[in-house]
């Protein structure tokens, strides 16, 4: 999860200059390449390198742009899209433990890195989807007066941001706050979220 977390400035750059499409893409197929090769050592050691770096940063690249995109295609109801791709993501994350102990106690541990392999492939075949929209008066104009029924299939690409890193929005006092806050908060989150088993395995 930190590994995921810590990639996520890098992989704003990449999704900025090379747009969401393809970073999705080469993140799934990243992080699928991480996977399939987790399931076939055999000590804790290698994992360190396949699932927990290799496998972790390719998710990070391949959730990034999920998010990124929404932003290309929703202005108006962007905070209900935002709610609605996040409670899929909760409520996948209640039900994939119960998958993974069937999973585990039938065919083992590796055989089921190997089932998930699957949902890295459909990752990889949904990062094609992403499609980003070009914004531009002429679009607006010619949104206004035939609607939005093409925009929504443009092939156009942003073009390339001049400037990568942007340090002049820690200017606004309501970013910076944000930016502090928020990873000020998720250690109050990440702890539990995956120390809770094993306190539970210590006291019992």
């Amino acid at each position: 999860m930190g590994m995921i977390f810590f990639c996520c400035p890098i992989v704003s750059v990449f999704t900025d200059v090379f747009g969401c499409r393809r970073t999705a893409v080469v993140g799934a197929a990243v992080g699928f390449v991480g996977l399939m090769s987790s399931s076939f050592v055999s000590s804790i050691e290698p994992l360190y390198l396949t699932y927990g770096i290799i496998f972790a940063c390719g998710c990070s690249f391949a959730y990034q742009p999920s998010l990124v995109i929404l932003g290309h295609y929703f202005k108006k109801r962007l905070g209900l899209v935002n709610g609605i791709v996040t409670a899929g993501s909760s409520i996948f994350t209640i039900l994939l433990p119960f998958l993974l102990r069937v999973l585990t106690d039938s065919v083992g541990l590796f055989y089921t890195l190997r089932v998930l392999c699957i949902f890295m492939f459909v990752l990889f075949l949904a990062g094609f989807t992403y499609r980003p929209l070009a914004s531009s008066a002429k679009d607006k104009d010619s949104g206004t007066k035939g609607g939005n029924r093409f925009s929504l299939f443009s092939r156009r690409k942003f073009s390339p941001p001049k400037k990568i890193f942007n340090f002049a929005i820690f200017k606004v006092t309501a970013y910076a706050v944000w930016a502090v806050g928020i990873p000020l908060a998720l250690f109050g989150y990440f702890v539990p979220y995956v120390h809770l088993g094993l306190l539970k395995f210590k006291v019992s």
